[in-house]
């Protein structure tokens, strides 16, 4: 993909070594309004394997679909990118309500999901569930999103994406942006399982491919009990000038639908049928034989 001038992007996810699958899934983007921008989302599934890994990706799927769609909200600053992310989230969860109505074994899914667009003029937050996102700053650093769960670490939500909720009560935020700031987003199976102190040393890496390829292996050294994605967004340095095309490693994400249960027919099967057969002609053959021994 194509860069913006001056933004390096580094992303790395695992299953971790507990769980069968994996059910995060993350989104960068370019996009074509108000002079260019970057999109870049994550999002945690959750509803069984199938369930979390079809709700992750079809939440981003929707909400990068409008975020690139030009003719959806005319440009014109902070305020259209505001509104075009607020959609995004909207329509995020209309197409994860749709695909649980369509599919039965999906009912119950859902998805966290945190969105960062990064342009000229700013920046605008988009954030559900507990996903979060941090923002280093010289030798600071904080989080910019607040859980929405029960009790931190507990991963009991509050407010998500699908999970039957038909309305999507995300929360929209300016961020301020200046050159050399370092964005982190990372699912709970990162923050939740690397302490913080450790969080902190290796946010601040060298690199942005590296930090996040360090924050994962850092929890699958805590033991992996999760899923563990991380991206990195680095507006670097003044003095960067032109785009440029790189490679982001794909790692861990099969194809969702290859999760999905097998189908099983509604006809009734032929040895059922043959079984239930041969008992009513056993049956009937005792009664006969009971009937003429009496005779």
């Amino acid at each position: 993909m194509k860069l913006p001038a001056g933004v390096e992007v580094g992303v790395c996810s695992h299953t971790g070594l507990v769980r069968g699958a994996n059910e995060d899934d993350y989104l960068v983007a370019t996009l074509p309004l108000d002079g260019g921008g970057l999109i870049a989302a994550i999002a945690d599934g959750m509803g069984g394997a199938a369930g979390g890994a079809e709700a992750s990706r079809t939440a981003l799927r929707a909400l990068g679909a409008t975020m690139l769609d030009s003719d959806k909200i005319p440009a014109g600053g902070v305020d259209s990118v505001s509104a075009r992310m607020s959609s995004g989230f909207q329509s995020a969860n209309v197409r994860v309500l749709e695909s649980a109505d369509a599919v039965p074994v999906l009912r119950d899914m859902g998805t966290t999901m945190t969105a960062l667009w990064l342009g000229p003029s700013g920046g605008i937050l988009g954030h559900i569930g507990d996903t979060r996102l941090y923002r280093l700053r010289g030798d600071d650093y904080e989080v910019l999103t607040a859980d929405h769960a029960v009790k931190e670490g507990e991963s009991l939500l509050t407010r998500c994406i699908g999970g039957g909720q038909l309305v999507c009560d995300a929360d929209y935020e300016e961020v301020e942006v200046q050159v050399g700031d370092r964005f982190v987003l990372c699912t709970d199976g990162v923050w939740n399982v690397v302490s913080s102190r450790d969080f902190v040393e290796l946010a601040f890496c060298r690199g942005a491919q590296e930090t996040a390829e360090k924050l994962v292996k850092s929890a699958l050294d805590a033991g992996g009990p999760d899923n563990a994605t991380v991206v990195v967004v680095d507006m670097a340095s003044s003095g960067t000038s032109g785009a440029k095309e790189v490679d982001l490693p794909r790692h861990e994400r099969p194809d969702a639908r290859s999760l999905w249960p097998a189908s099983v027919s509604l006809r009734p099967s032929v040895w059922s049928c043959l079984v239930l057969f041969v008992a009513v002609c056993l049956l009937i053959y005792s009664a006969l034989k009971s009937f003429i021994i009496d005779r």
